[in-house]
């Protein structure tokens, strides 16, 4: 009975279709089924009896094959399993390899080597993993391009900043410098750039594209003033003021309203200029039923009392937001294990070393971070597109980011490396 059932043992070992290789303590092969050796693509001459060291150590395209085998002799405590990749005659293969000791009372007798042919299942996964990457890759560029159209004056900035990246990254591959990106980090740094401002879907188009001091309000003081030249004209035509005086409230009121476009679009306000707005808050004209409205509300001084740039402190903040709002956007989306520091990275991209940045003043930021910060401002400083600024010359730009640099706001090294490498001039 014993005898009978070594033969069926030995019979299931033969025919089946994972591979087997029994090898002895000394590391000389005993037995070989005929699935190993149709994956190893050798024959039972030029393993049976042979030393594994003379056979995969000294095969310098196998010697993850060969260490795989050494670790399972010297940890013997457990079970190995590896996959790794096999080179043969016919090319590679992806060998799905278990190792484990045969006992007899106890006592090691033997390492078997079991062997799983996984080439085919491994292409098809390489082939699913690669079509999964670029639908990913195509609809992080949908979002970011449908977000940059969603403001004409920002519709170039992500795709500019890419553009910037991948010039940089492709400078580094070809410098000696120690700070390279392998394959998968320079992916999921460009994925960074293209989701960095995602969070900009969260904030109102009247504020992203305020291009002067009252954005859209000043449609309110343009009728509120056409409204005060209607009122003259009925007091005029009912014979409550004469025509020297309609002439007078006429020009007067015109050069108020020019004065105040001028100062909607001005870069800088002089103190003289903010008080004059002010003053205008207090000048009132008179409804039909008498009541006093001034020519200018509170929110139109406030608009026009910034003293440079467009945005109110509270605007500010809204637009501030979008970098707290792209990280609970980003925090929903299950990234690939290659990818999982893209919401990191492009949450962070408005984080200044010094602690001055924002949403979170953190001062511990990685290398990437500093990097996708300098593309944002280079590109932000020397955009054509933006209606509240005009765009800055490269040699400006950079002259600033040194400013920056200098204060310590961003990484010195990074801006010479990338003033180095001329990737700027990409986007000029």
């Amino acid at each position: 009975m014993t005898e009978q059932n070594e033969l069926i043992q030995q019979s299931i070992i033969r025919d089946m279709s994972e591979g087997v290789m029994v090898i002895g303590l000394k590391g000389t092969i005993q037995y070989v089924n005929p699935a190993a050796l149709n994956i190893l693509e050798k024959n039972e001459k030029q393993l049976i009896g042979k030393k594994t060291g003379d056979i995969f150590i000294n095969d310098q395209n196998n010697d993850q094959f060969a260490q795989t085998i050494l670790d399972a002799i010297y940890d013997s405590s457990s079970v190995q399993y590896n996959l790794i990749s096999y080179y043969s005659y016919h090319g590679e293969k992806t060998v799905y390899v278990t190792t484990s000791f045969l006992h007899d009372n106890g006592k090691k007798i033997a390492l078997i080597v079991m062997m799983n042919d996984m080439t085919d299942f491994a292409a098809m996964r390489k082939r699913y993993t690669n079509q999964m990457t670029a639908l990913m890759d195509s609809l992080v560029r949908a979002l970011s391009e449908a977000i940059d159209e969603r403001s004409p004056y920002t519709a170039r900035h992500t795709r500019n900043m890419v553009k910037l990246g991948k010039e940089f990254l492709q400078w580094l591959d070809q410098t000696d410098d120690p700070w390279k990106f392998d394959k998968n980090k320079k992916h999921a740094f460009l994925m960074s750039v293209w989701l960095h401002d995602v969070g900009k879907l969260s904030v109102p188009l009247e504020i992203m594209d305020k291009a002067t001091r009252l954005g859209t309000k000043i449609k309110d003081v343009e009728n509120r003033f056409a409204r005060i030249h209607l009122l003259d004209k009925i007091a005029l035509l009912e014979n409550r003021i004469d025509t020297s005086e309609f002439q007078k409230r006429e020009h007067d009121r015109n050069d108020v309203l020019s004065f105040i476009k001028r100062i909607d679009v001005a870069g800088w306000l002089s103190d003289e200029d903010i008080e004059k707005v002010k003053a205008l808050s207090r000048i009132c004209y008179e409804e039909e039923d008498q009541t006093k409205i001034p020519f200018l509300n509170d929110g139109e001084v406030e608009c026009l009392t910034i003293r440079k740039g467009t945005l109110t402190d509270k605007e500010r903040i809204i637009i501030q937001n979008h970098a707290s709002a792209t990280k609970n956007i980003l925090k929903k989306v299950n990234f690939p294990y290659d990818f999982s520091m893209v919401t990191e990275w492009a949450a962070s991209h408005h984080e200044l070393l010094n602690g001055k940045g924002y949403p979170e003043h953190k001062t511990d930021i990685p290398k990437e971070v500093c990097l996708l910060t300098i593309l944002d401002i280079f590109e932000a400083l020397t955009a054509k597109d933006r209606p509240y600024k005009k765009p800055m010359s490269a040699e400006k730009a950079l002259n600033i980011l040194h400013s920056m640099a200098d204060e310590g706001s961003i990484d010195k090294n990074i801006l010479d490396l990338f003033e180095k490498s001329n990737a700027w001039k990409v986007i000029l």
